[in-house]
């Protein structure tokens, strides 16, 4: 007897173990696709587009935190000069996402309604955005792509750049004849310290000199627009640009947006991206708007290269660009790698030995020869390659003395 009461007891304990996950199960579903892809703290970026001209009007780098059903979050976007903060309120239902953004002010504000999706190694989120920027027939609602991206809040191993605009030196033309000079990626105003010095009497006679600080981790885009109203503020016409590198991306975002100019002189520009722009997961510096902008397939350069104003204003561009140069000899025995200058930047060395991954295509350490010389497509004039320059000594005046030169004979 003791022995069937101890079956009925597994038995019956067995059912109670089945019916209890068969509950479990019921009223704890698989999570859908789109919760997966949003467990935990998730990083996003997106970019809203005007449609004329076609390029990015605000770029978005939000925070995503799901509870439950119920999303939460952060939301961060460049307009003009200012960083402005947002929430992000949301819903997961079955397996779509709804969330809005509010900056308590309604140019910035928008909603998105979409799914997820896996892209490559990656998750995005597909749908549309409804938000007040203008776009065709009248319409604002526009189909994006919100894509994953690593943690955006990297330590700052290089500082946020305040946007400065400043006149450096007043001529005898004033506001119709200045120059405005543009650093490149992690750099600042003081980049042009040395340039400035060796400027001619001459050339200060005729140019209003201007330099123009951006802070390179936002988008060029958005940067270019700051640029815009910069110019504008200050009432000139018609400028002469000097950009090196991201630099004169910013000053074809600036022409993209309408800015007019006399001439840019690019100096390492990645005209058609680099490469190097795509290994974010390598360089936590990188992970940013502006230096994933450069990459060649982003939006950013797509952009530009489709922009009208931008092509209209190619017979304006002349291009420089440099190339490092090295070999393997014999040293003390060992067969070694020489670099062919001895004042090759060490970041530039490192660029040009990660350039491995890409075949080693010529380049100045961070921009390929041929994006930096724009090739396949027209522009006023291709300079002669500096061989042996490196892409940080293209605005050296003691070293690039020909850039000089052409700059001082503007």
């Amino acid at each position: 007897m003791k022995a069937r009461h101890i079956e009925k007891f597994i038995g019956l304990l067995t059912l109670l173990i089945v019916i209890s996950l068969a509950s479990c199960k019921k009223d704890n579903p698989a999570p859908s696709h789109s919760e997966s892809a949003l467990q935990g703290t998730t990083f996003w970026e997106c970019a809203l587009l005007e449609v004329n001209p076609d390029t990015t009007a605000y770029f978005y780098l939000i925070t995503l935190s799901l509870d439950g059903k119920q999303l939460t979050g952060e939301v961060f976007v460049r307009d003009s000069a200012d960083q402005e903060p947002g929430t992000i309120m949301g819903v997961i239902e079955q397996d779509s996402v709804f969330f809005t953004a509010d900056f308590g002010n309604n140019k910035l504000d928008f909603s998105f309604r979409g799914v997820a999706v896996d892209d490559a190694e990656r998750h995005n989120l597909e749908g549309s955005v409804q938000s007040v920027l203008p776009q065709s027939g009248g319409n604002n609602e526009q189909i994006i792509i919100v894509s994953s991206t690593l943690d955006f809040r990297c330590p700052d191993v290089f500082p946020d750049n305040p946007s400065v605009f400043r006149k450096v030196s007043a001529s005898e033309h004033p506001n119709d004849s200045a120059v405005i000079f543009i650093h490149g990626m992690t750099g600042d105003l003081t980049h042009w310290d040395k340039v400035i010095e060796q400027l001619t009497a001459d050339f200060k006679k005729r140019h209003d000199v201007y330099v123009y600080q951006y802070n390179w981790k936002d988008s060029i885009m958005t940067n270019g627009r700051i640029l815009l109203d910069s110019v504008q503020k200050a009432g000139l016409t018609n400028p002469i640009i000097v950009a090196h590198s991201m630099g004169g991306l910013v000053a074809r975002a600036y022409i993209a947006k309408g800015g007019a100019i006399a001439t840019l002189v690019a100096l390492g520009t990645p005209h058609l991206g680099s490469p190097l722009a795509t290994l974010v997961k390598l360089l936590c510096f990188i992970n940013f708007p502006g230096p994933k902008d450069m990459a060649p397939q982003s939006v950013c350069i797509k952009s530009l290269l489709a922009s009208t104003s931008d092509a209209q204003n190619r017979k304006r561009y002349v291009v420089f660009a440099g190339q490092m140069k090295g070999s393997f000899k014999i040293v003390n025995h060992r067969l070694k790698w020489v670099w062919a200058e001895d004042y090759y930047d060490i970041m530039d060395k490192v660029g040009f030995d990660a350039f491995v991954l890409f075949k080693s295509p010529p380049n100045d350490g961070l921009v390929t020869l041929s994006s930096g010389l724009f090739e396949g497509y027209p522009v006023k004039e291709r300079k002669p390659i500096l061989e042996w320059v490196d892409h940080k000594n293209l605005r050296n005046p003691g070293i690039s003395t020909q850039v000089m030169d052409y700059i001082n004979a503007l």
